[in-house]
């Protein structure tokens, strides 16, 4: 990757960095407005999960349009949103207030995601996609890692109403960045020179479906008819209930994770903000690691099965260890496992799917599936510290369900390496011409 695409698709780094920090701050505020506010663990996970209740139907709905919409005007507009509400967030001081500005903020910013996707599989060619989108999500847990420090220094300063101010207006330059260079699709912006137009339609050759993501055959298909080609494609079922559980953990560990070391280890606020850079680096490089090893002729499928079912024993560990070290030596591990898990079968999604149905599919995948398992995490982390007093059997219950996401992948072994003999075919056909002629 290159010129005017690499700085294209570094701006989308940069506004996943922003769409986790702003969606994770309030995890490190939560033990302030616990203690504020006095909410239980049971108000606070509804606190945490009402956004994902947001970033469900806002994925969802970004599914439907992303197929049929301008991109990048719709995206700004979103990312003004949500940066808003994210000041808003501030003002909260009563259950329903904050489950009305989070439901908001998670709608505007499931939007996001999924246009972030599209533009993503616009741009990337196929043998980019594992690395770049692992250091896509990769960027999300920087938001996290270099973000907590940011966010338990304000706390600290100030409290953490002046925090969601301050992360708000920071958003805004997010936004203005995003208008100023985003483009829908490499082929329509100004600043790409012809010869990198020429490798993108080259790249895109064989997989026609992927290059004309935004012609008219996606324009004019149906919602119906869409979800009809989707329904003939078996792996997309088994990556939906994939991610139900996968991203469930990511998103759950993200809700709790920083709350979980104050409330159950003894953190202060700082102080989980600066230990949470060693696991969430650690995710960064599962994702990274995972997207190289897809890219390089392993099975996505097979790399995401092993990282899911590894998780389990690493949170297991996690819970029960008694030293901070072991605590986020474990933490460090589980992450690196999720994170990888969650690369292979989301770019799965971008190498099995056509992608004229991409933006519906993945709204499925990462928003429907992925946004109910962010919903019901955090609600049963909650639960399950307050009947039990540790948070020991949640994450036993997180563990075995990123097990069950992992084994229903066993199938898409069997689809994966047919989807790369078709592609194999198809691309020997454009290398020889002759080959076509034969055929015909």
């Amino acid at each position: 990757m290159h010129g005017t695409r690499l700085l294209v698709i570094s701006v989308l780094w940069v506004v996943s960095f922003f769409l986790v920090l702003d969606r994770v701050n309030i995890s490190l505020a939560a033990p302030r407005i616990m203690d504020e506010l006095k909410f239980d663990g049971m108000q606070t996970g509804v606190i945490l999960s009402i956004y994902y209740w947001g970033f469900l139907f806002g994925h969802f709905f970004g599914g439907l349009v992303s197929d049929r919409i301008p991109l990048r005007n719709f995206a700004s507009w979103m990312i003004l949103g949500w940066s808003v509400l994210t000041a808003l967030t501030g003002a909260c001081s009563t259950l329903w207030q904050f489950a009305v500005v989070r439901l908001l903020f998670g709608l505007t910013e499931g939007v996001t995601v999924n246009i972030n996707h599209k533009l993503q599989n616009n741009w990337l060619l196929p043998a980019e996609r594992g690395r770049a989108y692992g250091i896509f999500i990769g960027f999300a847990y920087l938001g996290v890692a270099f973000g907590m420090p940011l966010v338990g220094w304000i706390i600290n300063l100030w409290d953490w109403r002046m925090m969601f101010v301050i992360v708000g207006i920071m958003t805004l330059g997010v936004m203005v960045l995003f208008a100023v260079v985003m483009r829908d699709t490499p082929l329509e912006h100004p600043w790409v020179s012809e010869s990198e137009k020429a490798e993108v339609r080259e790249a895109f050759a064989s997989e026609p479906a992927t290059a004309n993501a935004h012609g008219d055959t996606a324009a004019s298909l149906s919602f119906r008819e869409r979800m009809t080609i989707l329904s003939g494609i078996p792996a997309f079922w088994l990556l939906t209930i994939s991610a139900f559980f996968g991203v469930g953990v990511y998103f759950t560990a993200m809700s709790w994770f920083p709350g979980y070391l104050v409330k159950e280890r003894g953190f202060t606020i700082m102080k989980s903000g600066i230990y949470l850079i060693i696991p969430y680096l650690a995710a960064f490089a599962g994702m990274y690691v995972a997207g190289g090893l897809g890219d390089r002729g392993y099975r996505r499928s097979f790399v995401s099965l092993v990282a899911a079912v590894f998780t389990l024993p690493a949170l297991v560990a996690m819970g029960m260890s008694e030293s901070a070290t072991a605590t986020i030596t474990f933490m460090s591990l589980a992450l690196f496992l999720n994170a990888a898990a969650v690369n292979g079968f989301v770019v799965l999604v971008f190498d099995l799917i056509p992608g004229h149905v991409f933006g519906t599919a993945i709204g499925i995948v990462g928003g429907l599936a992925g946004g109910l398992g962010g919903v019901m995490g955090p609600l049963l982390l909650g639960y399950l510290y307050d009947q039990s007093g540790t948070f020991f059997w949640g994450f036993v219950a997180l563990g075995i369900g990123e097990v069950i996401g992992g084994l229903v992948l066993i199938p898409v072994l069997g689809y994966e390496h047919q989807s790369k003999q078709g592609k194999a075919a198809n691309q020997a056909i454009i290398d020889n011409p002759a080959v076509a002629a034969a055929r015909h």
